[in-house]
């Protein structure tokens, strides 16, 4: 059987099924507005390892002592941010899809569980079709580490070689191979092409139809972007 072809599917959520960027900034820069009276992103982050950090993360490099404050804030400002929250088009029909062939997706993120369940309901995408769904609540350690993945195909009773992990940055690679699985990178996401072809993924698609075909075991030529 191909990676792609693998009865269980994990998926990332931020760049891979929803985009957050917009709703992120937001939230970020609403909270370093009125927390921090200074302005997002600081000089000295780049915005793509921003949004693969966990928000405790970041305030814990801005303002270590004011980390619980500022989380909390940051969880009370982001559900009036979801309006920013761009849901990648033919996302749901492709879960849905994988449902009725039988197959078991699943969401592992680093995202808090009550904002991945805002993203999903943004999304249309209901929980109850994911066989497992664990965030940043469930793991001490985050992607790269394969802690979540791991966890992952526990709760999905899975093992690495019945699935494949679905991402859009070299964390979620690099997670993947350390838990033993293939992996789908997209380039629609957050990352760029170049970046993820450095990390050489078991397969590259440049769109949610490309995603669609592949875990359909059918191969696309797509334009590079």
């Amino acid at each position: 059987m191909t990676a792609t072809l693998r009865k269980h599917v994990l998926f990332d959520l931020d760049g891979t099924l929803v985009d957050t960027r917009a709703a992120v900034v937001a939230c970020y820069t609403q909270v370093f507005r009125t927390r921090l009276d200074s302005e997002f992103p600081p000089k000295r982050f780049p915005i793509p390892d921003l949004f693969a950090m966990r928000p405790a993360e970041v305030f814990a490099l801005v303002a270590p002592d004011r980390i619980d404050e500022l989380h909390a804030a940051y969880r009370d400002t982001y559900p009036r941010c979801t309006d920013h929250v761009k849901v990648f088009a033919g996302v749901r029909d492709m879960i849905v899809d994988l449902v009725e062939q039988g197959r078991r997706p699943s969401v592992v993120t680093n995202k808090g569980l009550e904002r991945t369940l805002i993203d999903l309901d943004v999304a249309g995408i209901e929980p109850s079709l994911f066989a497992a769904i664990v965030t940043a609540e469930d793991t001490a350690d985050r992607k790269p580490h394969p802690a979540p993945i791991l966890l992952g195909l526990e709760r999905a009773g899975a093992r690495a070689d019945e699935a494949v992990y679905v991402g859009d940055g070299p964390q979620d690679i690099l997670a993947a191979r350390a838990a033993g699985l293939d992996v789908v990178a997209v380039t629609y996401g957050f990352y760029e092409r170049a970046v993820l072809e450095s990390h050489a993924p078991d397969v590259l698609v440049t769109s949610v139809a490309g995603l669609t075909a592949a875990l359909n075991g059918r191969s696309v030529v797509e334009a590079r972007s």
